[in-house]
């Protein structure tokens, strides 16, 4: 998947872009501004892009996530404005809310990645918050429902009280997102 990172902090869109380069993905920018932005997308194309809402110089990276809609990329806001995105589901299909982990983003390029090739997903990746582009601005909800799996507590062959499948695997999950090289320092950086 071909993606573009619109982010102000050059760091933060380094490591993101290193992530998401690690895992096969064309990666282009980061881009801190509209100009750099539209500058790399001018001879590519892109199938996602991630804008940040403040951009350098206080450009708008609303206007711009309009803008990208307008030349057919999907756009999801990955911002520490969640509610500023929230009054604009017209501009993107919905926001990754800072602080994120590498492993958030990865999970959101591949939801994306398996929509675009026709897939019909069950859940809507843990991070991600999907805008419903029928309803009014600022009258977002979660698209993702469901009740948390229930699994039994695991423990070395010692059954126990049934829990959320959430806390069942969240210390593998933390293993796994120490797993991506610099997901700390990108955690750090986006909190």
């Amino acid at each position: 998947m071909d993606i573009v990172i619109i982010e102000d902090e050059f760091l933060l869109g380094l490591l993101l872009a290193d992530a998401l380069t690690d895992i096969g993905h064309r990666v282009l920018g980061p881009a801190a501004c509209r100009a750099e932005a539209l500058e790399l997308l001018s001879g590519a194309a892109a199938d996602l892009a991630f804008v940040d809402i403040e951009l350098r110089d206080g450009e708008s990276g609303i206007e711009l996530a309009r803008e990208l809609g307008r030349q057919g990329v999907q756009c999801v806001f990955a911002t520490g404005q969640p509610d500023r995105a929230r009054e604009h589901p017209d501009a993107a299909a919905g926001l990754i809310a800072k602080p994120y982990s590498p492993a958030t983003v990865i999970e959101v390029v591949r939801y994306f990645e398996a929509l675009s090739s026709g897939e019909r997903l069950a859940r809507v990746p843990r991070g991600l918050e999907l805008f419903d582009r029928e309803q009014s601005a600022g009258s977002v909800e979660l698209v993702d429902r469901s009740a948390p799996a229930i699994v039994p507590s695991a423990g070395p062959g010692i059954p126990g009280p049934a829990q959320p499948a959430s806390t069942a695997i969240s210390a593998g999950f933390r293993q796994a997102e120490q797993g991506l090289g610099d997901a700390g320092v990108l955690e750090a950086l986006t909190g």
